[in-house]
């Protein structure tokens, strides 16, 4: 369990690279800051392999490990493997030295960068540090002696997603009934890209869910019959299964069985991300958007007469 600098304030995170883009939100500076630093590679490599890297320290590219860590702020130090990843995502890494060093203003600045940028920043304890703090991007690095707010800022703003894979975002994240959805881009298993705008248009549901989840197959199947009560495609249905055991199979197989044949499915952890920022626990969780994208219900049970009422209303409302 991490452990936050101030106690009682819960600093939102996200999981390893769920985390959603929205480019349109980033407005970056025509060049960028920090030193440039050769790039090592960045091969996935399996999870708890030691990788020695050598072009900085901390790195700021490399082999990793396939899963990133989750975006927020944390008082120990996480593995060299796991926040290069991170870094492969667009994502800025503050690490600080030595937590005993971080004084309560410090501390202060430090969760309220981390509240700010909830899908783009991770900090960390890194004993292995060299100066007090440095705050790291793919191919850029910065060390400090004090913790100076307003470059750092400047630093994330420049060489965000300045990366191979770019997903991250300065987007706040507010996911409650009247906000717009995240935008998010995710391969559902027929091989289209799905984003929340091509969603757009007609009522959606993002719903988290998995193959084995035995109520989730019955709220599936009701949410089905409604969907066909309705003449078929008057909403989306994506759905994304959060149990990496899974397989495409898996979710070929739930959708035959449980769901209907225009029903998108995929797993993905930029979307499973998502659940973790709002601490949902992913099975059954469920978003009902409007054709504009904008959140109209959030629900975490079973979909019982009560919820298939809304999407009926809720289509009804965009039609």
């Amino acid at each position: 369990m991490k452990k936050y600098i101030v106690i009682g304030i819960v600093v939102i995170v996200a999981i390893a690279g769920f985390s959603f883009i929205n480019n349109k939100s980033v407005t970056k500076p025509q060049s960028q800051i920090g030193q440039e630093i050769p790039i090592e590679g960045r091969t996935h490599v399996p999870e708890g392999t030691k990788v020695n890297y050598h072009n900085s320290n901390p790195p700021t590219s490399g082999d990793h490990w396939p899963t990133p860590a989750n975006w927020g702020l944390y008082t120990e130090p996480l593995p060299d493997e796991r926040l290069v990843h991170n870094l492969e995502h667009g994502g800025i890494w503050i690490s600080y030295k030595d937590i005993k060093g971080i004084d309560e203003k410090t501390g202060k600045k430090l969760q309220a960068i981390a509240e700010k940028y909830p899908q783009a920043v991770i900090i960390t304890e890194r004993p292995k540090n060299d100066t007090k703090f440095a705050i790291a991007s793919w191919g850029r690095l910065t060390k400090l002696d004090s913790f100076d707010q307003e470059y750092v800022e400047r630093f994330i703003r420049a060489n965000i997603n300045n990366s191979p894979e770019p997903l991250a975002s300065l987007e706040g994240l507010l996911l409650k009934v009247g906000n717009i959805f995240p935008n998010f881009k995710v391969v559902e298993v027929d091989g289209k890209e799905i984003t929340r705008d091509s969603l757009k248009g007609k009522p959606s549901i993002v719903w988290f869910t998995t193959g084995w989840c035995v109520p989730c197959q019955i709220g599936a199947r009701d949410v089905a019959k409604v969907d066909d009560e309705l003449g078929g495609q008057a909403f989306n249905v994506l759905a994304v299964f959060v149990d990496p055991r899974e397989s495409k199979d898996d979710l070929i197989k739930w959708r035959k069985n449980f769901a209907n044949p225009d029903w998108l499915v995929a797993f993905d952890n930029q979307l499973t991300q998502l659940a973790a920022k709002v601490d949902l626990k992913f099975l059954d969780s469920k978003f009902i958007l409007d054709k504009n994208g904008v959140i109209r219900n959030i629900d975490f049970k079973i979909a019982d007469e009560n919820y298939l009422n809304t999407i009926r209303q809720i289509v009804k409302e965009n039609t």
